[in-house]
């Protein structure tokens, strides 16, 4: 008897156990006298230097449904990635500029640039670490497991600011629970 093939994609995670998160939060600066905005991890060096760059504040999980960033975890195993979706209505309109979004992984960034206001889903392709799984199931269902907890999301609305929040927390798995 023949057993059939099992295909892997190239990106699936050969991870046994949930990556650690390795990193510290990152801070978002803005070189004075440009229009130029970068992230670091080790940025408090960056503070040091109040004439070269400032840092920006960022909203983190606010209650700012508009925007506050929304994702979803999909792909399962084989494809795994993060779909950020972006408010139709902040999208619309012509008093807000989304410049950037970018996803917080255990082993880095991704930065996407969106001109115009012209994308309203965006997605993340995960691989290796990025893309561990403890299940297959698409989309994900954030159980205990929190397989991205660690993970984060961050928008830039020019300068309304920048809008974050942390994928799949802990926190939310006593959200319903009433004491």
């Amino acid at each position: 008897m023949v057993m059939p093939s099992r295909e892997f994609s190239i990106t699936r995670s050969t991870a046994t156990q949930r990556p650690s998160v390795m990193r510290h939060t990152p801070q978002f600066f803005k070189l004075k006298g440009q229009n130029q905005v970068f992230a670091s991890i080790s940025g408090s060096e960056l503070t040091q230097y109040p004439d070269i760059a400032e840092p920006l504040p960022i909203m983190m999980n606010e209650n700012d449904d508009e925007h506050t960033p929304k994702y979803q975890i999909i792909g399962g195993f084989n494809n795994n990635c993060v779909e950020v979706t972006l408010s139709d209505e902040l999208l619309n309109s012509e008093s807000h500029h989304i410049e950037w979004v970018c996803l917080l992984t255990f082993t880095g960034f991704q930065f996407k640039y969106i001109v115009h206001n012209s994308k309203k889903k965006l997605l993340f392709a995960l691989a290796d670490e990025d893309a561990y799984a403890y299940c297959g199931k698409d989309p994900c269902e954030e159980c205990r497991f929190k397989c991205k907890n660690g993970f984060a999301v961050y928008a830039s609305w020019g300068k309304e600011g920048i809008f974050g929040r942390d994928i799949s927390p802990f926190t939310s798995i006593f959200a319903d629970k009433k004491d």
